[in-house]
């Protein structure tokens, strides 16, 4: 009987403080020129009118342990990037189409480039065959493919469930959620030491203290587990973090914890972004390094979702079933626990994780784990859902809905009825002779809840909604590009300084063919301000997450004012999210409205275009750097871009030069 697919069933797709102010998103405005000459010397009459608005302003078989599962379009003025054929896999998207592929052409530009590169490369060929022996190794990785942005799937939140598929592979997604997402516990054996690779490492420890500022209680934690009073202790010292005391404490028996791993791993940081998407919630990390025989914390339980990911080394984790109804679920975490409180119940999950091995907990179950004599451990705690229930909803709807209720219905104005502190109340509460009266009074308020229910409740869900997106958005990573969302974003995107010429270069204009979409699915929130003053009325606010620091709330929140005349706009950029829609396709009133409004989103960020934009004033700047990448023997990929794009305009102009001629 065959188990669950595996994640390496390789298939393919084909590729289709107080806030930060901000003004008000407008339907129109124009970037206004002081004199006919820009600063960069060139005549007015010689460049494109730029319309990029500055309007907007930082304003395997699975059996059973102990009850727990266990598995042991149109044309246009942009120029296209070169593609290659690439597999696709993904344990969440099975696909009856199991070997079809994107296949994609390089230009002749581009295949010109890949000649003089081999040619370089055959003259280094030692060096080069221990490179690509690396690569082959790594490929062979489950996530070698997303971590180098090979994975074909272009909508964020779908992508997030593609990486979360295989944090938990050879379980499906939709199994896990149904039948083990905060219900129970779920340990995944893989025997894959290499499972995890390119996620994060030791090394990646050292090189984090190394070239980052990381103060102790802020960033980084020396803990040990004291058996003696059950207690969990920190040894940090004061101040930054060296490399050397870290180090010499390791080796005395402490356990290294990272706080905030994804301020620092650029890959942890790729994780978490992706996993959000898919989550809708907070996804936090921290890295545990234990070293051989020892024990970081005391028994615990915790207030967030846990995936303990195991990628070096060895640790026996005891997991414990919450101890009564209270602690299922909980809303805080239990701090350090007696282990007196655990003794004599039997764990429902007793194992040593491996390198490449999987461990999920929900909150309130209580877990210790320590590592092996000769062995340590290092393990990735992946954590989300803090502070996401529907308790938290609720908590935002009802008051809400009362204040509608009572804006809007004569009934929850009407008084409470005389008398009722004779029949309420502590001391009232088993007297005999209250019982009809707080009868009735019990009947009026079930009355009134109906109705609060039946009619204020849905009119306010979305506005709640969107309060506990606003804090999401807060609460976010910001976005990790790819190498592509750089080149087709302002992150790389546009005008540079040109040190050769002494002036600024590569500029770029949006044109009403250009094609864009939003970066992300959930990059941006528009919410309706509660109370908001009459002469505002009109106007919406837009939550965003680029401007996040990788740091929590190491920034306020970001934020747009919103003219409810470019919401229209707003909504056809999400609704046809993840495709690419022209900009002259937008519901405003002028093409120069729907520039001005595109590239307001474009400057923070916040959109990214389908190819990149054509430079309209370093043409000849091109050629002259050609020539020194072609001496020099190196060329990045938007250098190549541009060339590209200039060899295919000399091709242009020699065929209009031969058709003059016949």
């Amino acid at each position: 009987m065959s188990g669950p697919i595996s994640a390496f069933a390789r298939y393919s797709e084909e590729a289709p403080s107080p806030p930060q102010t901000n003004s008000v998103l407008p339907a129109s405005r124009k970037r206004k020129r002081m004199s006919s000459i820009n600063t960069n010397g060139h005549s007015k009459e010689n460049q494109v009118n730029k319309n990029r608005s500055k309007s907007l302003q930082p304003t395997i078989p699975v059996i059973q342990t102990n009850g727990e599962s266990h598995v042991s379009e149109e044309a246009s003025t942009t120029k296209k990037p070169k593609n290659i054929e690439k597999k696709f896999l993904s344990p969440a998207y099975p696909t009856p189409h199991p070997h079809r592929r994107v296949i994609i052409t390089d230009s002749p530009r581009t295949r010109k480039n890949k000649l003089i590169v081999e040619e370089e490369e055959e003259e280094e060929v030692d060096d080069m065959e221990e490179d690509d022996d690396d690569e082959e190794s790594l490929d062979e990785t489950p996530f070698s493919a997303w971590l180098h942005d090979h994975v074909p799937i272009e909508d964020s939140t779908l992508l997030g469930q593609h990486i979360f598929g295989l944090i938990i592979d050879p379980i499906p997604v939709k199994q896990f959620l149904k039948r083990t997402w905060q219900k129970e516990p779920l340990l995944i054996s893989r025997k894959h030491p290499t499972y995890y690779n390119g996620l994060f490492s030791t090394n990646d420890i050292d090189d984090i203290l190394r070239e980052n500022t990381l103060e102790y209680g802020e960033n980084i934690d020396l803990t040990f587990y004291n058996p003696t009073t059950s207690k969990k202790e920190r040894h940090n010292p004061e101040g930054r973090a060296r490399p050397a005391v870290v180090w010499d404490s390791y080796n005395e028996g402490c356990s290294v914890r990272i706080l905030n791993p994804h301020t620092y791993s650029a890959n942890v940081w790729k994780l978490l972004s992706s996993l959000q998407e898919y989550f809708g919630s907070l996804v936090g990390a921290n890295t545990y390094l234990t070293p051989p025989g020892s024990q970081g914390f005391a028994p615990h339980y915790d207030d967030i979702d846990a995936f303990i990911l195991q990628l070096e080394g060895k640790k026996h984790w005891r997991v414990y079933k919450p101890l009564n109804d209270d602690e299922v679920l909980p809303l805080k975490s239990s701090g350090d626990l007696d282990k007196n409180i655990i003794n004599g119940i039997k764990p429902c999950i007793d194992v040593v994780l491996e390198a490449g091995d999987l461990l999920y907990m929900p909150r309130g179950y209580i877990h210790q784990g320590n590592t092996l004599d000769g062995a340590h451990s290092l393990h990735l705690t992946v954590s989300c859902y803090q502070q996401h229930t529907w308790g938290d909803l609720f908590k935002i709807l009802l008051p809400k809905a009362i204040d509608y209720a009572m804006r809007t219905n004569v009934k929850f104005r009407q008084g409470l009825p005389i008398g009722y502190l004779n029949h309420f109340g502590l001391i009232h509460s088993t007297k005999k002779l209250s019982m009809k009266k707080r009868a009735k009074f019990h009947t009026d308020c079930h009355r009134l809840l109906d109705e609060l229910l039946r009619e204020s409740v849905p009119i306010q869900m979305d506005n709640s909604v969107d309060t506990m997106a606003q804090k999401f958005m807060h609460d976010s990573l910001p976005p990790m590009f790819t190498a592509e969302e750089q080149l087709t974003t302002i992150q790389e995107q546009g005008e540079r300084w040109n040190s050769d010429l002494n002036r600024v270069s590569n500029v770029v204009e949006l044109q009403p063919d250009t094609r864009v979409r939003l970066l992300r699915r959930h990059c941006l929130r528009v919410v309706e301000p509660d109370n908001q003053e009459e002469e505002e009325e009109d106007n919406l606010v837009a939550y965003y997450t680029t401007d996040n620091a990788r740091s929590y709330h190491d920034r306020p929140i970001s934020t747009l004012g919103v003219d409810k005349e470019t919401l229209p706009a707003l909504e056809m950029l999400f609704l046809s999210y993840p495709e690419f829609i022209s900009i002259d396709s937008l519901p405003l009133a002028t093409i120069e409205d729907r520039i001005t409004f595109v590239s307001t989103l474009y400057e923070k960020g916040l959109v990214r275009t389908q190819y990149e934009l054509e430079h309209s004033d370093d043409e000849g700047e091109e050629e002259s750097d050609s020539d020194n990448d072609d001496e020099d023997g190196v060329m990045s990929k938007r250098q190549r871009v541009q060339h590209e794009s200039s060899d295919e305009d000399d091709d242009d102009e020699d065929d209009e030069e031969d058709d003059d001629e016949d």
